[in-house]
């Protein structure tokens, strides 16, 4: 079974880099719905790793992991 999440990468105001993660994301999520996302995450201003802004964006990713149950215990 396949599942999907948003991987959302930003600068924060010192420099460094900080990842967002999104599970449970859609498969039709569009780049743009994702973008849109992340713009709202900016001018929100709300998350702040270590204390520091988020200033911009750096990369986004739609990633998609499949799992195959080798081992059934019934």
């Amino acid at each position: 079974m396949a599942s999907f999440k948003i991987v959302m990468n930003f600068k924060d105001t010192m420099g460094k880099n900080s990842t967002m993660t999104i599970a449970d994301a859609k498969p039709t999520v569009t780049q743009a719905a994702a973008m849109a996302a992340m713009d709202a995450i900016l001018a929100a201003d709300v998350f702040r790793p270590g204390n520091v802004a988020l200033a911009t964006k750096v990369d986004c990713k739609l990633v998609e992991t499949t799992v195959s149950d080798f081992y059934d215990a019934a």
